[in-house]
């Protein structure tokens, strides 16, 4: 898909996408204003004595990081966010994360509040009940033996160090000894010493298992809580608003352009047709009857729109090798036959000899319009086979052009239009004409395709808004392997050439005694006998 083709549905609706932006940015900023700063505060738990130990074991580190984690969802339970309540006095507390940074035996509270003291506060708490928790935890009644414990550690580590250093000096001396009798003292003397610094060693250690110095399961505030404002930038939130509007308002648009499959401009209907665009009609007023809109108002922007489709149509030999033209659209109600007739107006007007035939046996506009259901016609011709075309033909406007009604419908339009029947009517209408111009069903019927294959060119008839680009595509498709000539199409109910118009509108001229504005261009004189009935 090409860019261009991506980016035209945001161009299309740029101003709902440009308004949706602006919106969301200016909403985010005052928003912001009538917020209340926010603070946060971190406080950080460490597990166990490992980090003091010189040389921990993988065990420790493994032990202490899966109790990191039991411990961080404890703090994320009820029963600790109730015991910080009740020791702070408060009825609730504010929004707040415990979680076991991973791969590490650190715990880190976080707590989100308006009231900085508050959320220093909380976050102290919180840490001080997942102490109270564990099981190192000291109560009052065992504050009296961890004192004592205490105190026989310092004075092991006392008796230790000063044995060790009794060791050592016993070793310099044996170095300094001749005597045999001093020497064997002396080393029973420094082995005396070792027993001795094992015994208190391995005492110590079990006395330090026993205290809180040496628990695994301990718990310590390493980073004491703070509290810090975290309000980013205004601009920087509404930027960031900003685009979420224009994301959420570009995704709305090419949603709405997925689902709605209908043509919006005549670039869409080129890309899928490959065809040049011939002329774009506006929208007519519903006051006007559009099928006569051309000889009613002859100095409308409208009827300039229709001259500019009859030039353009002109331009590829129209009346030399292009005779005959079916107007015909993808589906119904597209305006075909408000083209057509206008179309053939305006060709009238141009001292064209102009036929118009109506070969709608479905849904015929003409014949509705102009009352001609009891006529005789094109299926009447058809269904006889006789060539009296000159009966038919019926003059509309005062004589500028002639119209082939439908007539009888045939039981079986399809095999008709096929047949050899249609061929002499077009040549003998061709021959007493210089333009033929058909009013076809749409090419949602197989008679479209057939009649597109009898004459010199096809004119396709879109609707801003209402022909649907599948149809069309459908219709591209089967016109393409019945290989006919496509001329053109011709954008109907075009919004933009109707804001164009807005700008330029010419003054109707006094009206006639018809009631018709009398026009500059040379009205049509049709001869008595248009069809030579001696062919």
């Amino acid at each position: 898909m090409e860019l261009k083709t991506l980016i035209a549905p945001l161009w299309k609706w740029r101003w709902i996408i440009l308004s949706a932006t602006i919106l969301a940015g200016v909403v985010s900023f005052i928003v912001s204003l009538g917020q209340p700063p926010q603070y946060l505060a971190k406080t950080t738990l460490i597990i166990g004595q490992s980090i003091n130990n010189p040389n921990p074991s993988s065990n420790q580190f493994n032990l202490e990081q899966q109790l990191a984690t039991i411990y961080a969802d404890m703090g994320s339970r009820d029963f600790i966010r109730r015991s910080a309540m009740d020791a702070l006095g408060l009825d609730w507390l504010p929004d707040y994360m415990v979680r076991a940074i991973p791969e590490t035996q650190l715990i880190e509270i976080s707590v989100t509040d308006t009231d900085r003291i508050r959320a220093r506060a909380v976050a102290e708490e919180i840490a001080n009940q997942l102490i109270l928790k564990a099981p190192s935890s000291i109560s009052s009644d065992e504050q009296e033996r961890q004192a004592f414990l205490t105190e026989q550690l310092n004075t092991m580590q006392t008796d230790i160090e000063n044995t060790q250093k009794e060791i050592e000096t016993k070793k310099s001396e044996l170095g300094t000894l001749n005597s045999a009798s001093q020497i064997s003292s002396t080393e029973q003397q420094i082995f005396a010493l070792e027993n001795k610094l094992s015994t208190l060693q391995d005492t110590y250690a079990s006395l330090l298992v026993s205290s809180s110095k040496g628990a695994l399961n301990s718990l310590t505030v390493i980073d004491p809580a703070e509290s810090t404002p975290i309000n980013s930038s205004r601009m920087i939130t509404s930027l960031l608003s900003a685009l979420v509007g224009f994301m959420l308002a570009s995704s709305g648009i090419f949603l709405l352009e997925w689902l709605d499959q209908t043509l919006h401009s005549s670039e869409e209907a080129s890309r899928i047709l490959n065809l040049p665009l011939l002329g774009e009609i506006p929208r007519m007023p519903k006051e006007d009857n559009p099928l006569s809109f051309v000889n009613d108002q002859p100095f409308s922007p409208i009827t300039d729109a229709f001259r500019s489709l009859r030039n353009n149509l002109e331009f590829i030999d129209l009346g030399k090798d292009v005779r005959s033209i079916l107007v015909s659209s993808p589906g119904v109600a597209e305006g075909k036959t408000t083209v057509s007739v206008n179309l053939a107006v305006a060709l009238a007007k141009a001292n064209k000899r102009v036929i118009l035939i109506d070969a709608d046996f479905y849904q015929s506009t003409i014949r509705e319009k102009f009352n001609l259901e009891k006529l005789t016609g094109l299926g009447d011709l058809l269904i006889s086979g006789k060539n009296s075309i000159s009966e038919n033909l019926i003059s509309l406007f005062n004589g500028q052009l002639y119209l082939l009604p439908t007539g009888k419908t045939p039981p079986n339009p399809a095999e008709m239009i096929s047949s050899p029947n249609l061929d002499k009517i077009l040549e003998t209408l061709k021959s007493a004409a210089d333009v033929v111009i058909i009013d076809g069903p749409p090419f949602i019927t197989s008679d479209a395709i057939m009649l597109a294959t009898k004459v010199d060119g096809v004119l396709i008839v879109l609707s801003q808004g209402k022909s649907r680009r599948e149809v069309l595509r459908n219709a591209k498709d089967q016109l393409s392997r019945a290989k006919v000539r496509l001329l053109g199409f011709v954008m109907n109910e075009s919004s933009k050439r109707s804001s164009y118009y807005s700008y330029y509108q010419k003054p109707n001229p006094p009206r006639n005694g018809n009631g018709n504005g009398t026009s500059k261009e040379k009205q049509i004189t049709p001869p008595k006998r248009i069809i030579n009935q001696s062919k």
